[in-house]
């Protein structure tokens, strides 16, 4: 087999993400195993020969390759799910505070006051977490981020039902400008939506790593 055929190969079965990079470093690799081998007296396909007998089967190589682009995207997942939970203060606060007319009683009635505390400590929790998923995809154990970004969605989702309540009693209170909640709700529905994406992806990464996992440990 020629370097240029193993290539070939080996492109058909590596992740798109970062595909270019795996197949460049491959190709220097096996060409300087190559003329070291030469340089040591083979023929050039001998050469070629021992160079790739060295490097792994493109079976083994590709598993390599997965497992190191998985944590990346694991990485990128998290970092994903970090920024959109982020992102929700701005339904969640900015929005109604900076255009709902202001309030028309004295003292914030009880009921709207634990209405904004839950909504706030989902979302404060929902922050929590995809950071703390951030920081377990840099760590040597890059799998447990999945299971953070689990709870990250149900908070964000949580946020939002309590905040749409908490707009509801809010209406009824004062007069409250009909556009608003047009511009709130999108946005709400963006940060859930790249939450959920995260967590998905992250998943789906974990699940390789498990797969590439089983396969060292079983020798297969």
């Amino acid at each position: 087999m020629t370097i240029e055929r193993y290539l070939t190969d080996l492109r058909r079965r590596l992740p798109l993400l970062r595909r270019k990079r795996f197949l460049a470093e491959t190709e220097a690799h096996l060409r300087d195993s190559a003329a070291r081998h030469r340089a040591a007296g083979l023929d050039p396909e001998s050469a070629v020969a021992e160079a790739l007998a060295d490097f792994g089967s493109i079976d083994l190589v590709a598993s390599r390759f997965a497992a190191e682009g998985a944590v990346v995207e694991m990485r990128i997942a998290s970092l994903l799910a970090l920024g959109a939970a982020a992102f929700f203060v701005f339904p969640l606060y900015v929005v109604p505070e900076n255009v709902l007319p202001p309030a028309p009683w004295a003292t914030k009635p009880a009921d709207i006051l634990i209405l904004q505390i839950v909504a706030g400590s989902l979302w404060l929790a929902a922050v929590g977490l995809a950071a703390m998923a951030a920081s377990l995809a840099w760590t040597p154990w890059p799998r447990l981020a999945s299971t953070a970004l689990i709870a990250v969605p149900v908070a964000i989702a949580g946020a939002g039902a309590v905040s749409a309540a908490l707009v509801v009693r809010w209406s009824g209170e004062t007069s409250v400008t009909a556009d608003w909640p047009l511009l709130a709700t999108p946005l709400a529905v963006c940060s859930l939506g790249a939450c959920a994406l995260a967590c998905v992806w992250a998943w789906r990464r974990r699940e390789l790593l498990d797969d590439l996992a089983e396969r060292v440990t079983g020798g297969g």
